[in-house]
């Protein structure tokens, strides 16, 4: 049995048919969907929706990301989307998300996206100090210094 940090942020989604491919379960690249909405609520629920860090000049592209399979979602599942910060960097952020069925401990996908801060003319930038100082307690891997 996986455990989770105890502050993972959970987001509930239902799996939709289009999430689906022939055989009805979610089609792989899909997860990587799951993914963003998972982090993007995670941060908006923290008070950092990604349009309020574009108005402060930082944009997160990702720079690298991957997923692990260990079983599959079908059609009108509901997930949760157990969410977490695994490193935090002075210009890098790499989220971890976790995806199984509501109430069951089974992880199904596990993936780790990396998001690298940059300013609006493309070029690195730091992650403002607030948002360093707001996730840095949420933090829960093997390197998390800033």
């Amino acid at each position: 049995m996986q455990t989770f940090p105890p502050n993972a942020h959970l987001t509930l989604y239902r799996v939709c048919y289009a999430d689906t491919d022939c055989m009805g379960r979610v089609y792989y690249a899909n997860y990587f969907v799951f993914f963003e909405r998972a982090r993007t609520d995670m941060l908006r629920a923290m008070g950092f929706p990604y349009s309020d860090l574009e108005a402060r000049g930082c944009f997160l592209p990702v720079r690298g990301c991957d997923a692990r399979y260990r079983g599959y979602a079908r059609f009108d599942d509901e997930l949760e989307l157990l969410t977490w910060v695994s490193r935090l960097r002075r210009a890098t952020i790499t989220f971890v998300t976790a995806v199984r069925r509501k109430g069951e401990e089974q992880v199904l996908v596990q993936g780790t996206v990396e998001l690298a801060c940059i300013s609006e003319a493309g070029k690195p930038a730091p992650l403002p100090e607030v948002v360093l100082s707001s996730l840095g307690p949420f933090v829960h891997g093997p390197d998390s210094s800033a």
